[in-house]
């Protein structure tokens, strides 16, 4: 008797951790959900700003067709006087190394990449990632196929990525 008694004792003490637990991660999410949106709305905005120039502004925003497995929206960007200065597309991809996500963008006279900018980067390898392929890529330092920096596969991609973003625009560019 003395041993079902510890056994319901035991479950309802599980229970009751497991219960306030997910009523904790509950609370949790309903308070930060709204301001985590922003904060990725924000990293869009900036990434489109540090591509296209602190005038730049989202006019239209759309999601691409789901054929497609890196890119995710379309976003038109104007600047001052609704000049239109290009594309810019969300990516998204991830392989064993981890999670990435690019703004890639498109300027409109030349149809030409115009640059990248990281709106989340959870690769291992990050940092080499940045230093050694992004960042030289964004600069004109290094050619889009060169992946070998130290982080080859968050290399390969981000090109993966880009040339498919490259693939969209000239889609759009048929019609």
């Amino acid at each position: 008797m003395a041993d079902k008694k510890h056994y319901i004792i035991t479950s309802i003490t599980l229970g009751a951790i497991a219960a306030c637990s997910a009523a904790l991660i509950g609370v949790t999410n309903m308070v930060t959900r709204d301001k985590i949106a922003q904060n990725e709305q924000n990293k869009i905005t900036s990434g489109i700003n540090s591509i296209f120039g602190n005038d730049s502004k989202i006019a239209d925003e759309a999601p691409v067709d789901s054929d497609y497995k890196y890119v995710k929206y379309v976003y038109t960007v104007h600047g001052d006087g609704d000049q239109l200065l290009g594309y810019a597309f969300r990516t998204s991809g991830s392989n064993m190394y981890g999670k990435i996500s690019l703004i890639v963008g498109f300027g409109e006279a030349s149809k030409d990449f115009e640059g990248l900018s990281i709106v989340v980067n959870e690769q291992t390898y990050a940092s080499t990632l940045v230093d050694n392929y992004i960042n030289p890529l964004n600069e004109g330092k290094r050619e889009l196929e060169d992946v070998s920096c130290g982080a080859t596969y968050g290399a390969k991609l981000v090109r993966d990525m880009v040339n498919e973003a490259s693939q969209v625009i000239n889609e759009m560019w048929k019609d």
